[in-house]
């Protein structure tokens, strides 16, 4: 009896073990498709900030060629000329403005990208504490009482189980939904449920 009930004290820790360690690497994959939607939303920005930096650049290729080249017809006033000049001056201003502002958007929309990743969705890797909790030493089951070390199989409850209970868990109709259970992992202050 004693050789039974410890085989299947180790059994049941091994499942255990690969129970948790399946846990984990669901929670690494849940961790990696939200780092995927980060990247996807993320990389709009930058896409559209490439687009609108290309236009700005050849509008401001063909201010600087208008004020170089273009002339106003001879014999006109010379507040037409000034106002020519001032327009298209004015015009080289704001887009130099704007290609400006575009660059900052780009960095500043990668910058927020790499925080993201790096603070708020990072991959739930377990600690220390958390693996050498997972781990079951042998030495575990001498520290079972006696009753349990030389229980005889299918008289006996087994541990954690009352003597009135039938089977090894609920059953499949009293079984928790997935859409009613918790999520009980948190990956930072921005933990995403759902």
């Amino acid at each position: 009896l004693f050789g039974y009930n410890r085989d299947n004290f180790q059994y049941d820790r091994r499942q255990r073990l690969q129970m948790e360690l399946q846990a984990s690497e669901l929670r690494i994959e849940q961790a990696n498709l939200w780092r995927q939607d980060v990247r996807n939303t993320m990389s709009f920005t930058p896409r559209k900030c490439e687009i609108y930096l290309l236009i700005i650049a050849l509008q401001l290729n063909a201010s600087a060629c208008a004020l170089c080249k273009a002339r106003v017809p001879p014999g006109s006033p010379a507040w037409l000329a000034s106002c020519h000049t001032l327009a298209i001056c004015t015009a080289m201003m704001y887009l130099i403005l704007a290609l400006w502002f575009g660059l900052h958007a780009f960095v500043a929309a990668q910058a927020y990208k790499v925080r993201i990743l790096t603070q708020v969705v990072r991959l739930p890797i377990p600690s220390w504490e958390q693996l050498e909790s997972s781990r079951t030493y042998l030495s575990s089951f001498e520290k079972l009482r006696g009753q349990q070390m030389f229980r005889v199989p299918f008289l006996a409850a087994p541990e954690g189980e009352s003597k009135g209970s039938i089977g090894p868990g609920p059953r499949p109709e009293e079984a928790p939904t997935p859409a009613a259970a918790t999520n009980a992992t948190s990956f930072g202050p921005g933990t995403r449920e759902g």
